[in-house]
């Protein structure tokens, strides 16, 4: 990706902005063989899904590299982002402090807190709530919620989040243990190599039965003369469309 995301200063102040200027351009997604992807921040959601090492990470390593003039804070549960324009912390007090003190400045910030626990991950989806016109990356989702366990403080983001201008970018290696909430309110999925038959079935449901070209040609239900993807592979889907893509970081 290449071309910056512009956003004017007014959007600063109102996450009902012009939605055009929030777009990440087709051309900047050339790189990874995306096609037809344009976000609008603040105002949608996207799920990144898929085993480990199958790419989520990269995938949304450029998407925050990408989003400038947006605010945008990374709950970074195993340290795995990386960029020169965003601050890294270690305590959630000192982000929040940080956030409140640049006022109405845009900023970036990755949160690789030493303190993991469930209350702290409450504490950073409360604050991201209250605070608004925000662009959450939330990774190992399924660490905290799953369909029996639906944290309160995240799933108001995912379902009240877009009037206060927030979206929330979910990732797991665990689809099926996600609250259908992430999916059926994800405009944006991208999912990367599955292992297991139950991720399928569910990402199915929400995708189509092209996700089995996603699962090893031996464990496919479905799809099994379609041939093996190339490493790294994904199948996008725009929820608004009919059909998806598959692509290739």
């Amino acid at each position: 990706m290449s071309d910056d995301i512009h956003e004017s200063e007014e959007a600063e102040e109102d996450s009902h902005q012009d939605e055009s200027q929030n777009e990440i351009p087709q051309q900047e997604l050339k790189e990874v063989d995306m096609h037809d992807f344009n976000f609008v921040a603040y105002n949608e959601d996207i799920a990144i899904l898929g085993s480990k090492g199958s790419g989520k990470s990269y995938l949304a390593n450029n998407l925050l590299q990408n989003l400038h003039g947006i605010n945008v804070y990374v709950w970074d549960f195993n340290h795995q982002f990386h960029d020169s324009r965003s601050i890294l912390f270690h305590d959630l007090d000192d982000m929040t402090k940080t956030i409140e003190e640049a006022g109405n400045h845009t900023i970036h910030c990755i949160l690789q807190d030493y303190n993991k626990e469930e209350q702290q991950f409450r504490k950073f989806c409360k604050f991201a709530f209250n605070r608004g016109n925000c662009v959450l990356i939330i990774d190992e989702v399924h660490t905290y919620c799953t369909k029996q366990k639906i944290i309160k403080e995240y799933n108001d983001l995912i379902l009240s989040g877009r009037p206060r201008g927030v979206s929330v970018i979910s990732i797991s290696s665990r689809p099926a243990s996600l609250p259908n909430n992430v999916l059926s309110n994800a405009s944006h999925v991208f999912s990367f190599k599955l292992n297991l038959e139950s991720d399928c079935e569910f990402l199915e449901s929400y995708m189509g039965s092209e996700v089995w070209q996603l699962m090893p040609v031996d464990k496919r239900k479905k799809m099994r003369d379609a041939q093996e993807l190339e490493k790294h592979s994904f199948y996008y889907r725009n929820m608004d469309e009919d059909s998806g893509v598959i692509g290739k970081i």
